[in-house]
């Protein structure tokens, strides 16, 4: 029998938590979504300086706070109070009560899934010690109020229901104690018998020969069943406490403890979510029981039970992060092998950021409605991928695989291959500026490069690129060649450069999947995956660090003993000045270029990015970033079919979504140049120094020493005056440099 208890008879599901919330000085806390943090965490806003762990308190220029400690890996964080200075929403200042300067304040990891076993038991077993006395004792006055004095069965209780069964010809009260409801929730159906209340009777005398009362009303406490959240039951006081309170057990006041024991009886019937003033005279009833057991005294029943019922749902996890989940399952089979991870109660430490999670979701829900309405029909549901990278640090910061996971398991970010299209091209770029920053080449982002028609030698026959809706191109520049998706002017890049040069970077970058050096790889004619292209994306983003896929900090035991961990891994793979530039490019395709329609959709601040659109429009991509965030999307139909959608009209809409939603208060801090970088004011249309009478300049991004020297042919004017103003000028780049 201790085997069952222990065993089968528990279905302890496993928690993933995300990863923790770092404030830093200069962070935008409006961005951050600090006090959305704050409430989805249960911090309870205070008067004053707060004294207690998991309370704060904000005024016009500073928010004092009390964090709470938290463990992800073998050494444990510590929280405390804090104070953060304000000013226009900003972060300029975090101190300790003591005064002394902090560099960074931490939020502890927030639930964001679940594991849950056939049943649906969503349970967080804890010790009797975690569970406020005043609950203990709410629900021996409501349940068992002789528990410390029987033997597992109350011969007054039974006597008292034998009475009333007879009188009503019925199973009107059942006079089972804590044990016997133990005993039978363990080991026994819910039927009403003789003959099965004769056996809940024996199994409650061998479970009180077996173990201490404390251990049986510990048990007790994390069995019982408290309601349903959806599709899942609320079992043990634990849970309960969060689904009604969003509270622990431990820190449950008078008036909630009680309302908590008065649901045992009947979830249904007295749910305080339902049915509250059925649930507030039931709540009054275990208080006046209470009084009369002496477990409280006069005034606290008297202001407990005139309090009102107050309850506060937490937000749900149920359906948060599924894929990702699945996904953490995968990669942690190994070291935990491929049991039932419901029945054991695992903490998932992993790197995802709930708050870019929910945009992430949302923007794949509200995108594909939107874009859904103007596919073209294929008899099956559009589909998406979403993946998110912080490109400091290689966290995997959200997933999404799929427009629902209800409808399908099949994780698009991680086992979609398909082929990336224009969203490839970054690497052909990459490829001449590394050969450049190397000295092995002389390629700048203002080089002169045909955009005409151009035949290749092909293995069977010649092959013959061409543009988007046949637009033809003649001498352009390497930046319009990235900014407009110029499939002809690529491939002459690519082939200038040497597609195995091609294929170094790109593998350079983190694309692990099979690729040849043929023209056609430079438009993306070999498949990937959304965390694949994410991940290289992230190597330029981040400056040429290159880092593994890295979902998971640890795994451990509901005690804390640690049964995995892992740290991140990276390597500097390219050179800083090249992955500078080629997400310095980036920045036109969203200013001028094919993602130039990102600008209504909200993106007013600087992000590099690239559309991705394949032959007869079976896979829409649109990969973007900011020094903050990496993401990539996928949009298109399982099977291939033509979806009508270019990586503008599909891909961008969701990432637009999903940026927009992360900066809500102001822009990301501006792309930095390594050093080695140079900037010169140039003619759009020859690649050439400006002059006065260029009518398209942009400032223009060069290793040091390569800018160009000659003034704009197409565009001359006086040699005096074009000096003059190239001088005031001049003094604006001094004066620029000085004061940003």
């Amino acid at each position: 029998m201790g085997r069952g208890v222990s065993g089968d008879a528990w279905e302890v599901p496993s928690i993933l938590y995300g990863r923790p919330t770092e404030v830093r000085t200069g962070d935008h806390l409006g961005n951050l979504r600090f006090t959305e943090r704050l409430r989805r965490l249960s911090y309870k806003p205070v008067a004053g300086r707060p004294s207690a762990a998991g309370t704060w308190s904000e005024e016009p220029d500073r928010i004092r706070i009390y964090t709470r400690d938290y463990r992800i890996e073998e050494s444990p964080h510590n929280g405390g109070p804090a104070e953060i200075g304000i000013r226009d929403g900003r972060v300029v200042s975090i101190v300790s009560y003591a005064g002394i300067p902090l560099d960074s304040i931490h939020l502890e990891p927030e639930e964001i899934g679940r594991i849950l076993g056939p049943r649906m038991e969503s349970r967080r077993i804890v010790p009797l010690s975690a569970i406020t006395p005043s609950l203990q004792q709410a629900v021996l006055a409501a349940e068992d109020a002789r528990f410390y004095s029987h033997h597992g069965i109350d011969a007054t209780g039974v006597a008292r229901a034998v009475v009333r069964n007879l009188r009503e010809w019925r199973f009107a009260q059942g006079g089972s104690t804590i044990t016997q409801q133990l005993a039978k929730n363990f080991f026994l159906s819910p039927k009403k018998t003789i003959g099965r209340k004769l056996r809940e009777a024996e199994l409650a005398l061998a479970l009180e020969l077996r173990y201490t009362k404390k251990a049986i009303l510990e048990m007790y406490l994390n069995k019982i069943y408290f309601g349903q959240e959806g599709a899942r039951g609320i079992y043990g006081v634990e849970e309960a406490a969060g689904f009604y309170f969003s509270k622990r057990a431990a820190d449950l006041n008078l008036e909630e403890a009680a309302t908590l024991a008065s649901v045992i009886r009947s979830p249904n019937r007295y749910s305080p979510f339902r049915v509250p003033a059925a649930a507030m005279e039931r709540r009054n009833a275990v208080l006046a029981r209470m009084r009369r057991l002496g477990m409280i005294g006069e005034p606290e029943y008297r202001r407990a039970s005139h309090a009102p019922v107050r309850t506060r749902a937490r937000r749900s996890p149920a359906n948060m992060a599924a894929y990702f989940a699945d996904y953490i399952q995968r990669v942690t089979e190994d070291d935990l092998g491929g049991g039932k991870l419901f029945r054991t109660g695992y903490r998932f430490y992993t790197t995802l950021d709930p708050v870019q999670q929910a945009a992430a979701e949302e923007a794949v829900a509200k995108g594909l409605a939107e874009v859904g309405g103007t596919a073209h029909p294929a008899g099956e549901p559009l589909q998406a991928a979403l993946v998110a990278v912080d490109p400091a640090t290689g966290e995997m910061t959200a997933m999404v695989g799929g427009r629902g996971y209800g409808e399908t398991q099949f994780n698009r970010a991680v086992d979609a291959r398909r082929q990336p299209g224009s969203a490839f091209k970054p690497f052909v770029l990459l490829a001449a500026m590394e050969r450049a920053a190397q000295g092995k080449g002389k390629t700048t982002l203002s080089t002169i490069v045909s955009g005409e028609p151009v035949t290749v030698p092909g293995p069977e026959k010649p092959w013959t690129p061409s543009n988007f809706e046949e637009k033809l191109y003649g001498e352009i520049t390497v930046r319009k060649a990235i900014e407009e998706s110029v499939n002809t002017a690529t491939v002459r890049l690519a082939l200038d450069v040497g597609l195995p040069e091609v294929v170094k970077a790109a593998r350079a970058a983190g694309i692990g999947s099979p690729l040849s050096p043929v023209p056609s790889m430079a438009l993306g004619s070999f498949e990937v995956t959304p965390v694949e292209l994410a991940y290289a994306y992230a190597t330029i983003a981040s400056g040429g660090v290159r880092f593994d896929p890295f979902p998971l900090f640890s795994a451990t035991t509901a005690g804390g003993e640690t049964l995995t961990s892992a740290k991140v891994r990276w390597e500097r793979t390219l050179d800083p000045r090249a992955a500078y530039l080629a997400g310095y490019a980036m920045q036109g395709v969203l200013d001028r270029g094919t993602g130039n329609s990102a600008k209504g959709m909200g993106i007013y601040f600087p992000a590099s990015g690239k559309t991705g659109t394949t032959d007869g429009n079976r896979d829409s991509w649109f990969v973007g970033f900011t020094p903050d965030v990496v993401c990539a999307v996928w949009v298109g139909y399982d099977s291939g079919a033509d979806s009508g959608l270019t990586g503008a009209r599909g891909a961008l809409r969701i990432w637009a979504r999903f940026l927009r939603a992360l900066y809500p208060a102001s822009g990301p801090v501006t792309l930095r140049p390594p050093e080695g970088i140079e900037f010169a004011e140039i003619d759009t249309e020859s690649g050439f120094l400006a002059t006065t009478a260029c009518p398209k300049t942009l400032r223009e991004a060069y290793l040091s020493g390569t800018a160009p020297k000659d003034r704009c042919p197409f565009h001359p004017v006086n040699p005096v005056v074009d000096t003059f103003l190239r001088g005031v000028r001049g003094f604006g780049d001094i004066f620029r440099e000085l004061f940003k």
